[in-house]
């Protein structure tokens, strides 16, 4: 039976980016486009994931190497529209450079990697969540070694700056979705990799997507409820004069006893 939890990441993951990609049109931030390109990566490498079922379409090596080559930089694509919020504009530029670098490398490792076809259909017999990660361990370190690098990295900037804004600010609460929404496919990764255990990947795949989707839907209210805090004062406020008003309506000064003077 297909695993239909990758298509629902994927639909979360489209319908997020269509959300950034209208805010980016409106707002014209360098952030935004960061994350629009990071959130698409994240449909793509999701419906990947999905098509790879066997009832679906089946892992092939194509599908593999796109599913790769859009999940290595998406999380370091995350790290840096981050960076853009908290750090000066020149560090950020510095990172997602590096991003770019790594990304392409990450790329022309992938396309000239070599598989074979019967080994793929082994893993992916053993479950979905398996196959992927038997087949990424596959991949040669010209291509591991970007991938490993770009999630760190991407990871511990996504966490460790919502993590510090909200600590800077406690009003700031949509920081403590973003924070899980980084942890959580980190966390499902670790499993995997680490103790073998298919079971809960892609659900804690999927709930980092709605975490990040549930923080981003908070930070517009959060922005859109600032501009209505500082408009609404109180009457009393509204009714005081400006002092260039008070200025204005000073009484004339009277005229000096010699000037009255008459010869």
């Amino acid at each position: 039976m297909a695993n239909y939890i990758p298509l629902i990441t994927t639909i979360v993951a489209s319908v997020f980016t269509i959300l950034l990609l209208w805010q980016y049109i409106h707002r014209k931030k360098i952030h935004q486009l960061v994350w629009t390109t990071a959130m698409a990566l994240y449909a793509i490498s999701a419906f990947m994931e999905f098509l790879a079922n066997l009832d679906i379409i089946g892992p092939s090596i194509p599908l593999i190497k796109v599913y790769y080559v859009s999940a290595g930089p998406l999380v370091g694509l995350l790290g840096a529209g981050v960076l853009f919020l908290l750090v000066k504009r020149k560090f950020a530029n510095i990172y997602l450079g590096a991003v770019v670098i790594l990304a392409i490398a990450l790329l022309g490792a992938v396309m000239l990697a070599d598989f074979d076809q019967t080994k793929i259909d082994t893993s992916f017999q053993k479950g979905l969540a398996q196959g992927f990660h038997d087949v990424s361990t596959s991949f040669p370190l010209t291509a591991r070694i970007p991938f490993i690098v770009l999630s760190a990295t991407g990871g511990i900037v996504l966490v460790v700056g919502a993590l510090y804004s909200f600590v800077r600010d406690r009003s700031r609460t949509y920081n403590i979705p973003l924070l899980l929404g980084g942890l959580l496919p980190s966390l499902g990764g670790s499993l995997l990799g680490l103790l073998n255990s298919a079971d809960v990947f892609f659900e804690f795949e999927l709930a980092g997507t709605v975490f990040l989707f549930a923080g981003f839907v908070m930070s517009m209210r959060y922005i859109g409820k600032k501009p209505v805090k500082e408009a609404a004062k109180p009457p009393e406020e509204a009714a005081k004069p400006s002092e260039k008003t008070e200025t204005k309506t000073k009484a004339p000064k009277k005229p000096n006893k010699e000037d009255t003077k008459t010869h």
